[in-house]
Formats: structure tokens, C-alpha cells, sequence
């Protein structure tokens, strides 16, 4: 913050979910959008609290429903619960995708110095870049990159998330054997990426 007025403005959203490094999200187009926007919260009364320089300032406010809406009872409750899944399961499969890529990174670059050789670290780079590219689609870099290139596990999670928070309602029993399917696909593909991590970590 600086000096005079400032303004904090909550977008009545969680936090995102973590992004993978160089991921380029196409543009939704009407559809779907393939981000990692937090789920918007529940209406209801909250608080603020303002604390800087040893002043804490607090301030009781509602979250109301447009009137025009009528969801079923505990409907949205039920929504923002799968959203909450769905957004931790994503955001686990990003923290490990990146540090796959990080290390990864590393030794490549440890290749090209010339500080690391030998077969196990090539093998290393390509268990990883195998395991990576199975769960992120990294080709994309423009707007409409899944016209030509298919959408991989991170992408079909964050479309899951979007196509849940469409209606105000409960989730339908489709969404949910969808994420109950990429829940599984998302434990399975952590796991292999920590095996291929501790793979590459052995070789440095």
C-alpha cells in the first residue's frame, strides 16, 4: 500500500488455485474457461478485518443471493463442496507438475554445463517430460492452441470446476462420477510424477 486512500476489493471468490509454470490457458470463446479461479463463496455474513500499524479495524458485511434466484435448499452448499474438491485436486496436481518441471529445469541445465552426464540423467529428463506431458498440455501458446493440440488432465479439471459453477444449484450426479473418474486419474498421475521426481533427485 502507499500513502492516502486504498482500496481492497474482494472478488467474493477463494483463492486460486496454483498455475503450472508455462501454462497458457486458451481463450474460453463462449465455452468453458480453463483457469484456476477459486469457487465463489456461499452467501452469508461475513467480516473484515483491516490491521496495519497497530490498528485493527473490523467490518461486519452479507453476501446476498440475487432475489431472482431460488436454488434448492442446501443446493449451493452442496456445489461449493465439489468445487472445494475439485480446486484442492487441481491445485495438488499444479504444485507437483511444477516441481517435476523445476527439476526438470535443473537438470537440463546441468546437461548443458556439462556439470551432469550420462545415461540416467537423460533417462531421468525424459521420465519426467513423459510424465509431465501425460497430465499438462505445454504446446499450447495462443489463445485457440486446443484446436491443435489435445487438452490434457489439468485442463479437464479446471473445465469440470467451470461447467459445476454455471447454475446455481447442485451439482448433477454426472459431475460428479466425472470428477469421481479425474479424482482417480489425479492421484494416479501425482504419483507417478513423484516417482519420476525421486528419480531425478537421485541423479543430483
Amino acid at each position: 500500500i502507499s500513502p492516502g486512500m486504498n482500496r481492497f476489493q474482494w472478488d467474493l471468490r477463494y483463492p486460486d488455485a496454483v498455475e503450472v509454470t508455462g501454462f497458457e490457458a486458451p481463450i474460453a470463446a463462449g465455452g468453458e474457461d480453463d483457469s484456476v479461479t477459486g469457487p465463489v463463496v456461499l452467501p452469508g455474513h461475513y467480516r473484515v478485518v483491516l490491521n496495519y500499524a497497530g490498528h485493527k479495524t473490523e467490518q461486519a458485511f452479507e453476501v446476498a443471493l440475487d432475489p431472482r434466484l431460488h436454488p434448492a435448499r442446501g443446493g449451493l452448499a452442496a456445489q461449493l463442496k465439489l468445487q472445494l474438491q475439485i480446486h484442492a485436486a487441481l491445485s495438488s496436481l499444479d504444485q507437483t507438475l511444477n516441481q517435476a518441471i523445476g527439476l526438470r529445469d535443473q537438470l537440463n541445465a546441468a546437461l548443458d554445463k556439462h556439470t551432469l552426464s550420462g545415461q540416467k540423467a537423460t533417462d531421468a529428463v525424459a521420465q519426467l517430460t513423459l510424465a509431465i506431458g501425460n497430465l499438462v498440455q505445454l504446446e499450447i501458446q495462443g489463445s485457440e492452441g486446443d484446436l491443435l493440440h489435445d487438452t490434457k488432465l489439468r485442463s479437464h479439471l479446471a473445465y469440470l470446476a467451470s461447467d459445476v459453477g454455471l447454475a446455481y444449484q447442485q451439482p448433477t450426479a454426472a459431475q460428479y462420477e466425472v470428477f469421481k473418474e479425474l479424482d482417480a486419474q489425479t492421484r494416479n498421475g501425482i504419483q507417478q510424477l513423484q516417482d519420476a521426481i525421486a528419480d531425478g533427485k537421485q541423479v543430483l
